[in-house]
């Protein structure tokens, strides 16, 4: 089944993002009556910055809508790249996860915390997350070494039942169900406030502009279609 959907990730970041209200230039005030009357008319009614928008400006000054501008399209490409590098990160991981401890009683097999041998996720989210810039280098780390260390969280937590109907003691593949019918004790790693934490805390960086802003919009996003992945997935061909 397929991982979540990188376009969906980003579009729910980028909608969470903009509920946020960040105006640049930041704590731009009015400079007095001479202030409009250094710029001519036309750098003074450029289009404003849209309700749609990642960033705002105070006016419609050039400068400030450029400005804004100018950073709302550098976040929404990261957004983009760093959603398709997750996307596809989870995408090599279900293909290289398998299930290797079930316990059977009679036709029904318990799975077990702990239960899951995979790849770590991290490596394979750096691998193809955006480091074009020293900035992006460390967002990226930050955000591959927290969800890689929360999902792994998550999926040695799963746990429940699986069916073999007549079984006879010979090895065969379970009845598929959807993953969203195991539980797991450290799903509450994966939500948005503990997500967004956990990066924080691996950028480790507390001046760094909208770190915080871009972390929450991006564990939102993420953990949204990380429930409809849920829902979508089925388990299958655990032996």
């Amino acid at each position: 089944m397929p991982a979540p959907h990188a376009q969906a990730i980003s579009t729910a970041a980028r909608q969470y993002f903009t509920t946020q209200g960040i105006h640049l230039p930041m704590q731009w005030r009015p400079l007095g009556d001479l202030y409009p009357r250094a710029f001519t008319e036309p750098e003074i009614r450029t289009p404003a910055t849209g309700p749609g928008s990642l960033f705002q400006a105070p006016t419609r000054n050039k400068y400030h809508t450029g400005a804004a501008n100018m950073m709302a399209g550098h976040y929404e490409q990261y957004l983009d790249a760093v959603s398709e590098a997750i996307a596809g990160a989870i995408d090599k991981w279900m293909r290289l996860a398998s299930v290797v401890a079930i316990t059977m009683a009679e036709s029904l097999g318990i799975w077990r915390p702990g239960g899951v041998s995979s790849p770590a996720l991290a490596p394979l989210i750096l691998a193809a997350a955006p480091r074009q810039t020293p900035g992006d280098r460390k967002y990226s780390q930050a955000i591959a070494a927290a969800l890689g260390d929360h999902w792994q969280i998550w999926h040695q937590g799963l746990s429940g039942p699986l069916s073999y109907p007549g079984y006879t003691g010979a090895p065969m593949p379970n009845t598929p169900v959807p993953l969203i019918t195991l539980m797991s004790a450290g799903e509450g790693a994966l939500a948005p406030q503990s997500l967004s934490r956990a990066m924080q805390r691996c950028l480790n960086d507390a001046d760094a502009l909208h770190a915080v802003a871009l972390f929450d919009a991006l564990a939102h996003g993420f953990y949204t279609h990380f429930q409809v992945f849920k829902t979508s997935t089925l388990v299958t061909g655990v032996t």
